[in-house]
């Protein structure tokens, strides 16, 4: 049995190594990344409203732009994992820090050097402002884009609701960011 169990690991062992076609990863990364987006329903909202009563009970902001940055990890050819840090401003009075959780479904090729992918995007807020407990849920499509050995772009289209104590707003947006990955073999 034993001599069994070598055979298969070492006929393994050849096929990884000495495979012509090796799939590429981004391996470590980090992305510093600029955001906006809008809030279609709320500016036809805004601009139906006939009174000040009305525009008081508009849900905050027609719009939101802010910057995040993110570390993450890719060990599989098919996912990846971010986390980070993500700044908000929705409206003057909501200035929202949100500690966000993002994996990312790699849908091209793996032997491609651009990184299509669908993701999910999570976040809580971790300030203070006029909301005390905002939440931020949307999904993307976008791509990763090697430039040089280390550095890329990374274009995102976003669908997001971030929800303050109640008031839920919905974004359109897209995002732009600069990635530094640790696979030189790009």
């Amino acid at each position: 049995m034993n001599k069994y169990l070598w055979s298969i690991f070492f006929v393994i062992l050849s096929l990884k190594t000495f495979s012509q076609e090796k799939s590429n990863k981004l391996g470590l990364f980090g992305v510093v990344q600029a955001n906006v987006g809008f809030d279609v329903a709320a500016m036809i909202k805004e601009n139906q409203a006939t009174n000040e009563y009305d525009r008081q009970r508009l849900d905050p902001g027609k719009f939101n732009y802010g910057f995040a940055a993110q570390l993450g990890y890719q060990p599989l050819n098919w996912f990846a994992l971010g986390t980070g840090v993500r700044y908000s401003y929705v409206d003057p009075n909501f200035h929202v820090m949100y500690w966000t959780v993002q994996p990312f479904f790699i849908v091209s090729n793996p032997r491609d050097e651009e990184f299509t992918y669908v993701s999910a995007n999570f976040g809580t807020q971790i300030n203070q402002t006029a909301s005390k407990n905002a939440k931020l849920a949307g999904i993307s499509v976008g791509f990763f884009e090697p430039i040089t050995k280390n550095l890329g772009n990374k274009f995102q289209i976003n669908l997001e609701v971030q929800n303050f104590d109640g008031n839920s707003t919905f974004f359109v947006g897209f995002s732009y960011g600069i990635t530094i990955f640790s696979n030189k073999k790009l």
